[in-house]
């Protein structure tokens, strides 16, 4: 039986499997696109074996370990994790959240509520920027309905540049994580490195792809891949998303804090 990974579908995700869809391991594995928060059900449920998910939901599903030196973070801006109002809108009462996010919606709260000393009504709420802002004074959008909104429209704000301003550490939207349990081939950490670079190196060729589906221009996908979004996992963004689960844990977005433990194809363990 063939290993099951979920996968985001968003653009930002592409490059880590674009390998497994049209490339090298394409027949190897069996890939489930998903949302983002139907990747942690997938993966929480034991549908998939291995899944790109939000990176606040390694507190939350149980038996996980992660996949070493890949993610999808930020370094600064990144430009499709949006809080968006209506221009010349002053007060933030209530906030439309994108129902298709975990991680997003907990830095928009952390944000919110520990930097801004904000603590808005939350509603739930598909991505449909108009319908948001008709219910609620802001909305979260992500994703790509965040690169496909006007930003002249609104008064935007990027959460990735706020925190990176905030804490001076990168911020991990995601990481590809494992079940305990399953027994996946020795070399499991060099097909995906191995994964991330082959996509990496077609991000022309994937913007190209995604451009035809968003309506938008290649060359500004091309650059959003290339510029805004970083998919290592070193000692900074671990620190970066250490720091992100304590201030979770602070505002009771999550009942407790784990260690990262990360998956170990040679020793088939973990380690700290």
């Amino acid at each position: 039986m063939k290993i099951r990974i979920s996968l985001v579908h968003y653009l930002n995700s592409a490059p880590l499997g674009w390998a497994f869809l049209h490339g090298p391991f394409r027949d190897q594995f069996e890939v489930l696109p998903s949302s983002p928060a139907v990747c942690a059900d997938q993966l929480a449920s034991g549908e998939v074996d291995i899944g790109l998910i939000p990176s606040i939901e390694y507190q939350r599903i149980d038996h996980l370990q992660i996949i070493p030196d890949i993610s999808i973070a930020s370094l600064g801006e990144v430009r499709s994790i949006l809080l968006i109002k209506s221009r010349g809108k002053q007060t933030i009462r209530s906030v439309a959240l994108d129902t298709s996010s975990r991680t997003s919606v907990a830095l928009a709260r952390i944000l919110l509520q520990a930097k801004m000393k904000l603590h808005p009504e939350y509603v739930p709420h598909p991505p449909e920027p108009a319908a948001m802002l008709a219910r609620c004074d802001a909305a979260l959008v992500i994703g790509d309905p965040a690169l496909q909104l006007h930003p002249e429209d609104y008064d935007t704000t990027d959460l990735a540049e706020e925190w990176v301003q905030w804490q001076q550490r990168p911020f991990v939207f995601a990481f590809w994580a494992c079940r305990n349990g399953v027994p996946f081939p020795s070399d499991l950490n060099a097909i995906f490195q191995e994964a991330r670079d082959w996509g990496l190196e077609r991000r022309d060729e994937i913007a190209s792809v995604y451009a035809k589906s968003l309506n938008l221009s290649a060359s500004f996908l091309e650059e959003y891949l290339l510029q805004n979004i970083d998919y290592n996992f070193g000692s900074g963004h671990q620190e970066g998303l250490k720091q992100f689960y304590r201030l979770a844990n602070q505002e009771k977005l999550i009942s407790g804090l784990r260690d990262l433990r990360i998956y170990s194809s040679r020793s088939n363990s973990i380690f700290q």
